[in-house]
């Protein structure tokens, strides 16, 4: 059984896995998130890998101002209790708990493992 769940647990990586840590390089761009979409920013800037001394990856170099605006406009649209509120919305609490649960199970995957300390 515990074999069948790890073959299983291993396409799952090839499902929710759309970036591979081997394989980051200045080259690769990450975006801000805003309102539901992936958004480019005027400005960049390389992060450096700790362990290596090299560039890893390019960020957005969210300037403050108008491309932060996005960010605060929506904040305001958010209640101020949260959306996430066990009292108020115990069923996406209840999904957010099924969420980690699952995790935790695919994390038994020494494949899903390397890739979530890779990520890291």
């Amino acid at each position: 059984m515990i074999r069948h769940q790890q073959r299983t647990f291993s396409k799952l990586l090839n499902a929710f896995a759309t970036v591979d840590p081997n394989k980051l390089g200045p080259e690769s761009q990450g975006y801000n998130l805003v309102a539901g979409e992936w958004k480019k920013t005027a400005n960049t800037k390389v992060i450096i890998d700790p362990m290596t001394g090299k560039p890893m990856i390019t960020q957005p170099d969210t300037a403050i101002g108008e491309e932060s605006k996005e960010f605060i406009d929506f904040m305001q649209t958010c209640p101020k209790s949260g959306l996430h509120n066990p009292f108020k919305n115990k069923e996406r609490y209840l999904m957010l708990g099924e969420v980690c649960r699952k995790l935790v199970e695919a994390m038994q995957d020494k494949q899903v493992w390397d890739f979530f300390i890779k990520a890291i």
